[in-house]
């Protein structure tokens, strides 16, 4: 017997299957009371202090009160230092709020290793990183990030 054969003959199985199962599957996917802040586009770019594009690195925004519900917003720099912030969805942006920004470059030296961070330490950590920037709703180009 094929399947279609197989399918027609139990189809009142299958459609209530399909009933019962259905929304509960729909259901599952669903956090209840799930808000989200809402994000803004925004692009920018990672420059050493030579003004040189800083490729592969990590570019992480913490909002400057821990206290807040503002989610941690992220990009990778492309070859240019360009990036784009992404929230929830790639490229969504970040909320609007301000932030202190982290940057990593992790590179593999050796590929038996752990990739190591080509950037001092001081970026990388939020309670040391001495570099900010806001989010507005009109925000759409960052003034360009110097690494100094």
């Amino acid at each position: 017997m094929d399947t279609f054969a197989c399918f027609s003959k139990h189809r009142s199985f299958w459609l209530g299957l399909a009933v019962l199962c259905g929304p509960c599957l729909m259901l599952a996917g669903c956090k209840q009371g799930e808000s989200r802040v809402p994000t803004f586009p925004a692009a920018g770019q990672l420059l050493s202090a030579n003004d040189k594009p800083i490729a592969n690195a990590l570019v992480v925004l913490h909002p400057v009160d821990i206290n807040s519900k503002a989610p941690k917003s992220r990009a990778t720099t492309d070859a240019d230092g360009k990036f784009q912030l992404t929230t929830y969805y790639t490229g969504y942006g970040a909320p609007e709020w301000d932030f202190i920004v982290t940057v990593e470059q992790l590179l593999l030296d050796d590929p038996n290793e752990a990739p190591t961070n080509k950037l001092p330490g001081t970026w990388s950590r939020p309670e040391s990183s001495t570099l900010r920037i806001a989010i507005t709703k009109a925000t759409k180009e960052l003034d360009p990030i110097r690494l100094r």
